[in-house]
């Protein structure tokens, strides 16, 4: 006995509800599991629905949870930003929770928690509030770091020198910018001398020298001497020529200076200045360059070595070098260069590249805990990079110049939880991108003359073809 047939238009509706029920089951366990594992694509240029590698090294080391409350209206446009950066937040880290507010709706809400403002954020944690106004990352790491953080740690920038000034707004030679963006991290900034009775303040988590123009008294070298040898940090920033006693304070821990320009043609910005230069080779090594994911952006550098330790066998000083230039860098000798601001490789004077223009020591033996102002057990540091332009308010947020310097101060206080790449200030509908002189002249050679060539012999054989075949 036959069974029923099925016509050929009704199997047909019977494969497409099939097909299409198979798709949308299909589409929606992809969704679940996006929803679980948190996968998401960021295709924008400047990676806006990403975080920062500093945000996730903040979050992924919290040690108490952290209650953030985002207080909105439901017709304000910023609302699907909001959301979205406090989700990324928590599901970077399981101590985060967020709450959204509707302001009109919950009135008695916003009134408990003292906010009259729309767009206000809340972050707490441990009994410690912080509150503002502009629910950027930048902004709300920076209010984690505050209510999470005990206290504020104080860094001291060296002063009588004509060192960078902290307070100093001036694009060129002030440092304003990254006095903010240390504030921002839970930093205190403080002037520091160190000329007459006073020494290193034991609660310094770090002391900045910025760009020293005229020598140190005896009795100051000594004094930074001790707060290294103490367990202290010391950061210092030299421009070329270096003042005589700083080369001395630093040689004391097999930090070599040697002395003139950094000179690298092709990795200059292109069109631009001749002594300022990216500078691509970071060690892998250190976790203060191995959180980069950008090169930093130096300008009139001068070369900083590590001499190493089988300088004086049996050493307790343990060093590597931070930064280096291309190949095609070299240190020049010639004192002429900062006036006229060009250079020519002239053998035998010269040294050629990779040169080295950051360092870091670490004082392996540690302080001793009895000697005065051993504040932890960390034992000295230091970081030297060969320039102080590129943290001024001008360079400080091109390329990976201000993660450079906050990392340095982050691992030098031992805040290893800081390091990692920050976003940097832009411009709405401004993307930033910079050309080194060898791109430069590539561009210019695919541009201007590799692809009209490539037109003019794909016309040639186009027009030859035609008259051989008639």
């Amino acid at each position: 006995m036959a069974g029923p047939t099925v016509r050929p238009g009704a199997k047909r509706w019977l494969l497409l509800a099939t097909g299409t029920s198979g798709l949308l089951a299909a589409l929606v366990m992809l969704q679940v599991i996006l929803s679980h594992y948190t996968l998401r694509l960021d295709l924008t240029p400047e990676k806006r629905f990403t975080l920062s590698d500093h945000a996730r090294q903040v979050l992924g080391s919290l040690e108490q949870d952290v209650e953030i409350v985002a207080f909105l209206r439901s017709d304000d446009a910023r609302n699907a930003d909001v959301e979205d950066l406090l989700g990324r937040v928590r599901n970077a880290s399981p101590r985060v929770r967020f709450t959204l507010v509707d302001v009109n709706r919950n009135p008695a809400v916003a009134r408990q928690y003292g906010v009259d403002d729309y767009g206000a954020v809340i972050v707490e944690s441990g009994g410690r509030r912080k509150q503002f106004t502009t629910p950027r990352e930048e902004s709300l790491m920076a209010a984690i770091l505050q209510v999470t953080r005990p206290t504020r740690r104080p860094v001291y920038f060296l002063t009588g020198h004509g060192e960078r000034d902290a307070d100093d707004t001036d694009r060129r030679r002030g440092y304003s910018t990254v006095r903010n963006a240390l504030a921002a991290e839970f930093f205190e900034v403080r002037p520091l001398s160190l000329l007459g009775p006073a020494a290193v303040p034991d609660d310094a988590a770090v002391v900045v020298i910025a760009g020293s123009r005229k020598e140190l008294a005896p009795e100051e070298v000594s004094k930074l001497a001790q707060h290294v040898e103490r367990g202290g940090a010391l950061l210092v920033l030299v421009d070329p020529p270096v003042p005589a006693s700083l080369a001395a304070l630093l040689a004391r821990y097999e930090i070599g200076l040697p002395g003139g320009v950094v000179v690298d043609p092709d990795n200059r910005l292109f069109a631009g200045d001749y002594l300022t230069m990216v500078v691509p080779q970071l060690s892998d090594r250190h976790p203060v360059s191995a959180a980069l994911t950008t090169p930093p952006l130096f300008s009139q550098a001068t070369p900083v070595t590590y001499r190493g330790p089988a300088a004086t066998p049996g050493s307790p000083l343990r060093g590597i070098d931070l930064l280096h230039t291309a190949s095609t860098g070299w240190r020049t000798a010639d004192p002429e260069v900062l006036r006229t601001g060009a250079a020519e490789f002239v053998e035998g004077r010269d040294e050629r590249g990779p040169v080295p223009v950051g360092v870091s020591v670490l004082l392996a033996t540690p302080p001793n805990p009895d000697a005065r102002g051993a504040r932890r057990a960390l034992p000295g540091r230091l970081v030297v990079f060969g320039d102080s332009d590129f943290a001024a308010n001008f360079f400080v947020e091109y390329l990976g110049n201000k993660a450079l310097v906050l990392n340095a101060v982050n691992w030098l206080a031992g805040e290893e939880e800081g390091l990692g790449d920050r976003p940097q200030r832009k411009q709405p509908g401004v993307n930033q991108f910079f050309v080194s002189a060898q791109q430069g002249r590539l561009a210019f050679l695919l541009g201007t003359i590799v692809e009209p060539l490539l037109f003019l012999a794909a016309g040639a054989a186009i027009f030859l073809r035609r008259r051989w075949t008639g």
